[in-house]
């Protein structure tokens, strides 16, 4: 981020302060955590704070491997090539997905208790992975493929990281970036119906983006959009009064339903859905694939 940061307040929660930050042209959090403790509660305690998160994903492994199929499925059209690093890989999913399509796989990550649940990880902050110590065969390797799924709106700093990608890839390399959709029409809309106002505003989320921002964000960053997907526009159970912010049973019954609703579906029919509700400007996340242009 910027040294400066100033603009108007978008909403607040638990005393976190969201603001539209005209110095970095993204909304953020007003005072973001001292990056030190940050960093140690990604390494230990990021995924101890999710109990059940590796048995849920699990059980959804079905759904999971469909949508990570659907974005590779469209990275694939874009390049030739079949190296691809993960970072921020969690347990895996992504990467196993990926491995089974014929992609040679690495992944990244910092968390002591996720580590070992995928393939080739590098063990570390990504801000390290060209230390010294670290493994040959990953440093060496630039990539067809980068994917930063649900990782930039927890980061200090997104355009440095775009940044980094943008080096770790090879010309004409795809960027596939994951991240909420925030501050939304259906959220302003859902917000008037539920227990928890602006539940989507957290302390592990620093960053918070629209399409449009974050587009930006990755064209300073030396990319170009080509393709923008989205995922069920989750709010409008809120809508409809099933509030999954005062109870995570109701969250569960609802996700359950949309596995459903996406697996009905051929991975064509997904992605043309997924791609006229995200030109709409709706869908609980943003999907971009980005290409790095010749250096």
């Amino acid at each position: 981020m910027a040294a400066q940061h100033n603009g108007p307040l978008l909403g607040e929660r638990d005393g976190l302060r969201v603001m539209a930050c005209r110095d970095c042209s993204f909304a953020h959090l007003e005072t973001p955590p001292d990056t030190a403790a940050l960093a140690d509660y990604y390494v230990k305690d990021f995924w101890r704070e999710k109990p059940g998160a590796l048995e849920r994903m699990e059980e959804q492994r079905e759904w999971w491997a469909a949508i990570h199929g659907d974005w590779l499925e469209l990275v694939e059209r874009y390049t030739s090539g079949r190296a691809l690093l993960d970072v921020g890989c969690g347990y895996g999913h992504f990467m196993r997905e990926a491995s089974r399509r014929d992609w040679g796989a690495w992944g990244i990550e910092p968390n002591d208790t996720a580590v070992d649940h995928g393939g080739t990880v590098f063990h570390g902050a990504w801000e390290s992975f060209l230390s010294p110590d670290a493994e040959t065969e990953i440093v060496r390797t630039r990539f067809d493929c980068v994917s930063a799924l649900w990782l930039i709106e927890h980061l200090t700093d997104p355009l440095r990281f775009l940044r980094w990608c943008h080096a770790r890839l090879v010309n004409g390399g795809v960027l596939l970036v994951v991240t909420p959709n925030d501050f939304s029409r259906n959220q302003e809309q859902a917000n008037k119906a539920i227990a928890r106002p602006y539940w989507w505003v957290e302390k592990t989320h620093l960053n918070y983006f629209t399409p449009v921002t974050l587009a930006n964000l990755l064209g300073r960053a030396g990319f170009r959009v080509v393709d923008h997907l989205t995922m069920f526009p989750m709010e409008l159970f809120l809508m409809l009064g099933h509030d999954y912010t005062a109870d995570d049973e109701i969250g569960r019954r609802c996700h359950k339903r949309v596995e459903r609703f996406d697996l009905r579906m051929t991975r064509e029919e997904r992605i043309a859905l997924y791609r006229r509700w995200a030109g709409a400007g709706t869908g609980r996340e943003i999907v971009f694939m980005a290409i790095k242009d010749d250096d």
